[in-house]
């Protein structure tokens, strides 16, 4: 009877495959959106950088990833209820555009910033608000686990946060170590207090995600942890719900890329403008410097 069964089964698969037959389709080419970038916090001037969006489907080259910078916008800000535009300046780092404030302008917590970005006859904008900062109580060095790569080396570092009322906060957690320029987040980045408001906490502060990225000898087992010796600045922002919102949505669609059983995600945008996808950002921070010791 197993025979039997197992030749059935060999029978039904030579079938299907000399049925095969190579499918084309061609998916119809829709325009490029813009993609745009922008943070402001307290006591630091804007910085936004726009670009253009790639087509997953096609294939791409290291010129493309050269070309998507946009350095003919006009991108200017508001600040609260005054009319007066504060254009931003285009600076290159490379083949890198930025825009940034020339003038002086630094955030400053409580302030709503309308942002206005036109380019090639398109007009995108947004607002958020720099909201007070809710301070971490302490942050703890703790030893890494045995299950670690290297653990004698590893630490973890674990934050004790008192979450204030009322619900309705939300936040997002930054780091970077040592002599890093810019600060890097984790796979999921974003916190609210649906369940912890008003209750003291404590969670893992996870290291930045970049060095794993697109790495085929990164070792996935130090991913989250810090080196005996590091110097690591870790940023806590109070962030509005646009905010929250896109970063929810666009983590949850960059953690199910690739996985076809995964439901689709909508990334939730906080530009107002057709053609657009990116979010502008008010951080209500505070940084706090952790120094790791070497042994």
């Amino acid at each position: 009877m197993k025979r039997y069964i197992l030749l059935s089964l060999l029978s039904v698969s030579m079938f299907f495959s000399s049925c095969e037959k190579d499918i084309n389709i061609d998916f119809p080419v829709a325009p490029s959106p813009y993609v745009i970038e922008g943070y402001i916090e307290n006591g630091q001037g804007p910085f936004v950088t726009v670009s253009r969006g790639i087509s997953f489907i096609n294939e791409i080259s290291n010129d493309d990833f050269l070309n998507l910078f946009v350095d003919n916008a006009k991108v200017s800000l508001t600040v609260n209820n005054d009319t007066t535009a504060i254009f931003l300046k285009m600076v290159k780092l490379g083949n890198a555009s930025f825009y940034i404030d020339t003038t002086q302008l630094l955030g400053q917590i409580g302030n709503t910033y309308h942002l206005k970005v036109a380019v090639d006859g398109h007009v995108f904008t947004s607002s958020t608000q720099i909201l007070p900062p809710a301070p971490l109580d302490s942050i703890v060095v703790k030893p890494a686990p045995d299950s670690r790569a290297d653990s004698d080396s590893l630490v973890q570092l674990t934050a004790y946060f008192k979450e204030p009322n009322p619900m309705g906060n939300y936040y997002r957690l930054l780091t970077k170590k040592n002599n890093d320029i810019f600060y890097d987040v984790a796979f999921n980045s974003i916190y609210d207090d649906a369940i912890v408001n008003g209750k003291a906490i404590q969670f893992s502060v996870i290291g930045g995600k970049s060095q794993f990225q697109n790495n085929d000898s990164a070792d996935f087992r130090e991913y989250g942890y810090f080196r005996k010796g590091d110097i690591v600045y870790v940023k806590w922002a109070s962030i509005d719900k646009p905010q929250y919102d896109f970063w929810k949505t666009f983590e949850a669609q960059s953690g199910s890329f690739g996985n076809p059983f995964s439901p689709t995600v909508i990334v939730k945008s906080t530009f107002k403008g057709a053609g657009c996808l990116g979010v502008w950002a008010g951080y209500g921070c505070t940084i706090d410097t952790v120094i790791i010791p070497k042994n």
